[in-house]
């Protein structure tokens, strides 16, 4: 299982992933960075939004809850609905990534790893968000971000 740090949501539990991940060279992986940079920095926008709608949708609750009126939103949607519709589009741009075959490892920071072998074992090419659009950093697969040594 892969977790997904920073998405508070109950709507951005993980999703298994399969028993034995893609692998990629550098050259795959850096491929894909332009992609998955727009990704991160959507799903890194949308973070933001959904902790505010988180909070919209708490108060909203809690004037209902102590017979308050809340308004609908212009959009006629219910905070509630909005946070919903955020998460929703959150949880798709991580869908597209894992199923890219890459291990989101915090949304807030960018961070992701390419499974890659090395010999004869799999570890980890790093990558994170405001790096240069290359691979530049690997690490063991149980080492995570301390333990990443240059390529």
């Amino acid at each position: 299982m892969v977790g997904i740090v920073g998405a508070g949501s109950d709507l951005l539990q993980p999703r298994p992933v399969e028993s034995r991940p893609r692998t990629f060279s550098r050259e795959e992986a850096e491929a894909l960075l332009p992609e998955v940079d727009r990704l991160l920095r959507e799903a890194e926008v949308l973070a933001r939004n959904l902790s505010g709608a988180e909070t919209a949708a708490a108060t909203a609750e809690r004037k209902v809850g102590a017979n308050g009126r809340v308004q609908p939103q212009a959009s006629g949607d219910s905070p509630e609905a909005a946070r919903r519709a955020i998460a929703r589009q959150l949880s798709l741009r991580v869908e597209r990534l894992q199923r890219l075959g890459i291990v989101v490892r915090d949304l807030q920071s960018g961070l992701i790893d390419f499974p890659s072998v090395r010999g004869d074992r799999v570890v980890h090419l790093c990558w994170q968000r405001g790096e240069p659009l290359e691979i530049r950093w690997w690490h063991e697969v149980d080492a995570g971000f301390a333990g990443r040594q240059p390529l």
